[in-house]
């Protein structure tokens, strides 16, 4: 299943799921399958601890690298609150389209040293990491792509999913993104 059908579906099952729950203000609890009649749509009190909160909310922000390729249409990645999320990222190199040459295990190397100039950008570390999803163009080569990637993460490495039999930009083998968490000072 390509990626944007998986997340189609993901996005039905989510709306599916909240369809079928009704919040009720008399116990503050979900009810299943609740008729929508019983749903409090009454605006919700915020506090003035909760009021602060919300004004000192930043904006999301994008984040783009000078020297590191990438398409217009898109950023590096996206710092949302202490969320950054890393655009799918391949093994070029600089700011060329040029792809490390090699296959998959320079090509994992290289998207994993982008990534880690993105983070740095946007304010982490590669240890800051919290989730990685990487794609393969062909699941044979999950061993190389597996060698290199253990190279940078330590005993304890992100969670991770690895999807093969994807078609990716510039005939690459891997692509990767990734969510990270800016270490609070």
């Amino acid at each position: 299943m390509s990626r944007v059908r998986w997340h189609l579906a993901l996005i039905s099952l989510v709306l599916l799921l909240s369809s079928s729950l009704a919040y009720s203000s008399d116990d503050d609890t979900l009810h299943p399958n609740d008729p929508p009649s019983q749903v409090d749509e009454t605006e919700p009190t915020v506090s003035n601890n909760e009021t602060s909160t919300l004004a000192a909310a930043k904006p999301n922000r994008s984040v783009i690298v000078d020297g590191l390729g990438r398409l217009p249409q898109f950023s590096h990645a996206t710092v949302a609150g202490d969320l950054i999320f890393v655009s799918g990222t391949l093994g070029t190199q600089g700011a060329s389209f040029d792809l490390a040459p090699g296959g998959t295990g320079p090509e994992t190397t290289q998207t994993l040293k982008n990534i880690e100039t993105i983070l740095r950008a946007a304010g982490a570390e590669l240890s800051d990491i919290v989730k990685v999803s990487v794609y393969l163009a062909l699941m044979d080569s999950f061993r190389e792509m597996n060698k290199a990637y253990s190279e940078f993460f330590g005993d304890e490495p992100p969670a991770r999913i690895t999807v093969g039999g994807a078609g990716l930009a510039l005939g690459a083998a891997v692509e990767i993104e990734c969510i990270a968490r800016i270490a609070p000072n």
